[in-house]
């Protein structure tokens, strides 16, 4: 049987996402909220295209992002990292690991993970719970989902990420060779750029 935890409550809406950007003086909305730009971004609304949720990105346009976000080191490596939706029955029931401004798009709170109630039974309880404790207000999200984690983009690991890499570090799918064989001084040169290449990626990953 569905127990309904005591806690303080937290609708988050835009109001709420917005009010904590202000207080701690950030843009209203996160400047990641692209697919070019952020691959959880991206990923969510991938995720949601492929279950009819909302449209698909054009297909050219999916595969060279997804390239792009995979070859990355932003990509997550974990499987308890990735973005996911969890379905019974062909229906999404899950949604975990979303980025938060995705979430608002699609059912209007910010949060980074979202659970549906697993049968009418534990809705009913849920329903029960809300009347006898007076929370008939509508800004109340237990009206439809059994949890809601809400987030604000500045607490999201990817947004951390990107804070320090803009650019992020591509990792090349071939090594690079350095030294070639084309005629030179001592039968041999080097490619000064790639030199150069290599030690900034080396160094930008050491201070990331």
């Amino acid at each position: 049987m569905l127990a309904v935890k005591m806690m303080e409550h937290v609708y988050p809406d835009i109001e709420w996402y917005t009010a904590i950007s202000q207080a701690k003086a950030g843009t209203p909305r996160c400047p990641f909220a692209n697919v070019h730009r952020c691959p959880r971004y991206y990923w969510s609304y991938s995720l949601l295209g492929e279950q009819g949720i909302t449209t698909n990105l054009k297909p050219e346009i999916e595969n060279a992002v997804r390239t792009k976000w995979m070859k990355s080191d932003l990509w997550t490596i974990l499987g308890e990292e990735d973005t996911g939706i969890t379905s019974i029955a062909d229906e999404p029931r899950s949604f975990r690991h979303f980025c938060p401004e995705i979430t608002s798009q699609v059912f209007g709170l910010f949060a980074s993970s979202l659970t549906k109630y697993a049968d009418e039974i534990d809705r009913g309880v849920a329903e029960k719970w809300l009347v006898e404790n007076g929370r008939t207000y509508l800004k109340d999200w237990r009206w439809n989902w059994a949890s809601v984690s809400p987030m604000h983009y500045m607490e999201c690991p990817t947004y951390s990420l990107l804070s320090v890499a803009l650019n992020p570090i591509e990792i090349s799918p071939t090594r690079e060779e350095l030294v070639s064989a084309r005629p030179g001084l001592f039968g041999f040169t080097i490619d000064l750029r790639k030199l150069i290449t290599r030690f900034a990626r080396w160094w930008l990953s050491k201070n990331m």
